[in-house]
């Protein structure tokens, strides 16, 4: 799994903190196995639905992580309505890649790893860029792109993308 997260103390911007009310995601896992659990079921099912309410939505994105990711403050200052147009079709493309190259078949995942360190966004800790070692119908496959970055606000687990590669 991943390592501690990232300092936020250096960045150059504050972000505030929400109130609960504010930090609840729909569709979400209640866990990371949780979230697995369902990606693996979605798969065999091909169920598209799933996978996609299992993606950060459109509110989500705009009240949660626009506010603290780093392209949204100076120097950028990049409108919400920008990073979610270039967010949104990469990551629906890769859904519908995934279940185009895993859709109807059995997956079950051994391991998984990220990239970097968990950073810490006051009001979620993202989880970037997985890695996945897994079983495809019965055959091992090892680092696989079955999604891209995870999303964790206090115990609700959500994809944040699906790889479009």
């Amino acid at each position: 799994m991943s390592s501690a997260p990232a300092d936020s103390s250096t960045r150059p911007y504050r972000i505030e903190k929400s109130p609960p009310s504010k930090l609840r995601l729909t569709g979400s896992a209640a866990s990371l196995d949780g979230l697995l659990l369902t990606l693996e079921v979605a798969l065999a099912e091909h169920d598209t639905t799933r996978l996609l309410d299992l993606m950060i939505d459109e509110r989500e994105y705009r009240e949660i992580l626009y506010p603290a990711f780093p392209a949204a403050h100076p120097p950028i200052n990049a409108s919400f309505e920008t990073l979610w147009i270039t967010h949104f079709p990469d990551a629906y493309r890769g859904l519908m890649l995934l279940l185009r190259r895993y859709g109807g078949r059995d997956v079950r995942i051994l391991n998984l790893r990220f990239d970097r360190p968990d950073q810490d966004f006051v009001n979620f800790t993202l989880h970037e860029t997985s890695h996945v070692d897994a079983e495809i119908d019965g055959v091992r496959e090892d680092d696989l792109r079955l999604f891209g970055s995870v999303v964790r606000v206090g115990d609700q687990w959500k994809v944040l993308s699906y790889p479009d590669d």
